[in-house]
């Protein structure tokens, strides 16, 4: 409560008090005040009767008094069996101000507050505790557990997951030595699944924009592990997290890609995309990572000419021994592109986000593919197609897409029969 309130209930207990101390007083006059309805001022040091609604105007002192409604009476008897007839004191209302004061404040004393942020110290615990702590309860299980440990590792990497994605937080990850005696082995040679779907989701949260971290995984050779289950895996869900792990590792990461996509990784990419059990959506993933890593490379390279040379040879030079484009070539990823778009459009046509996914890379590498792509009739075919059915959409997003699968017909085919179908 504020003083000002303070100071106002008191001013107003003290009007109070003073008006019942001078009804209760003896009246220094022999006339006594006669009381009616309506209010009368009351002479100063008149007696007036007991009963009696009385009041004071604070401003110029005078008092008037009147008899009580019928509303009232029931009050006035009330407080009268009750107090006696008696006028509190004015220490006695200083008290009740008090009173109520202490009780507006916190409900609970200082003491029990205390206590309860000891509490709350004793319980509380950093991130970086979290995880070692986590990391203890997931070595105390057995390598090959029962139903019931199962659950509580995935629990445990789940967890790991959520905290993983702060760059701090990774790196007391790694100096725990959990790479090597927790990620890598369910990688490697662990037979679940599950565990190895929720073991990547780690490494992909681990990675991310986290260049220290992408570096100690790059030298544990996870690079490689990923790729193998990319060529090898026909899951859907651990094909997904396989690539975001994958992605997380190369981004950003020129000597990596260097070293990864020259031998397996390039190939483990193209594979997806020929697969005919691997369902549109991963393979959108891997065209949006292909063509992120190409942008990645030109626009490095492309800023590297308005730089000094030295921060030029510092920054660029392993880009430019990266020749991944070439390497695409090789591996067939023009025409594995092609494929994909020429005999699944019909799937595309629910799905615009891969579809927009799908026009990004042709857009991307287009000088690498052109040639091809523009003698394609398959290809042409469900360019037209997909872009004429969301054309005809009244849904906003799809006719953007359309705009932009339109582009990409003008530049590829003659613009004098793009407009057929």
């Amino acid at each position: 409560m504020h003083i000002s309130t303070i100071l106002a209930a008191l001013g107003a207990a003290l009007v109070i008090g003073c008006l019942q101390v001078s009804a209760s007083e003896p009246a220094n006059k022999t006339e006594e005040f006669v009381a009616t309805d309506e209010w009368q001022v009351v002479a100063e040091g008149q007696a007036i009767p007991k009963g009696l609604h009385v009041r004071i105007n604070l401003q110029t002192g005078v008092k008037e008094a009147k008899l009580l409604d019928e509303s009232e009476r029931g009050t006035a008897l009330q407080s009268k069996s009750s107090d006696e007839e008696k006028p509190l004191s004015l220490e006695h209302k200083a008290d009740i101000i008090e009173e109520s004061v202490r009780k507006s404040k916190e409900h609970r004393s200082y003491a029990e507050l205390r206590k309860a942020y000891k509490d709350f110290q004793k319980n509380f615990r950093t991130d970086g505790e979290v995880i070692v702590q986590l990391l203890e309860q997931y070595r105390n299980l057995s390598k090959t557990p029962v139903q019931s440990e199962l659950k509580i590792k995935l629990n445990v990497l789940e967890n790991l997951e959520y905290l993983l994605h702060q760059i701090d937080n990774a790196l007391v990850f790694i100096d725990n030595g959990s790479l090597d005696d927790v990620l890598l082995p369910i990688v490697v040679n662990d037979t679940n699944t599950d565990l190895r779907i929720s073991a990547m989701r780690v490494l992909g949260a681990l990675t991310g924009n986290n260049p220290k971290a992408q570096i100690k995984v790059f030298e544990r050779n996870f690079g490689s592990h990923l790729a193998q289950i990319l060529m090898t895996s026909s899951n859907s869900a651990e094909i997904s997290s396989a690539l975001h792990a994958f992605g997380a590792l190369l981004r950003k990461f020129p000597l990596a890609q260097q070293r990864i996509l020259s031998t397996s990784g390039t190939q483990a990419l193209i594979g997806v995309l020929r697969s005919a059990d691997v369902e549109l959506r991963n393979k959108a993933k891997v065209v949006t990572l292909i063509s992120d890593l190409v942008v990645e490379k030109r626009s490095v390279i492309d800023a590297s000419r308005d730089a000094s040379p030295e921060v030029a040879d510092t920054t660029v030079a392993q880009y430019v021994l990266l020749d991944f484009e070439t390497w695409l070539q090789s591996h067939g990823y023009c025409a594995a592109l092609e494929a994909v778009l020429s005999q699944d459009y019909v799937h595309l046509l629910d799905q615009p986000e891969a579809v927009e996914q799908f026009i990004i890379a042709l857009d991307t590498t287009e000088s690498l593919c052109q040639p091809l792509w523009s003698k394609s009739a398959t290809l042409r075919h469900a360019l037209l197609t997909i872009r004429n059915r969301f054309a005809h959409s009244e849904d906003e997003y799809r006719l953007e897409v359309s705009q932009v699968v339109a582009k990409v017909c003008e530049r590829f085919y003659d613009k004098q029969k793009h407009t057929e179908l």
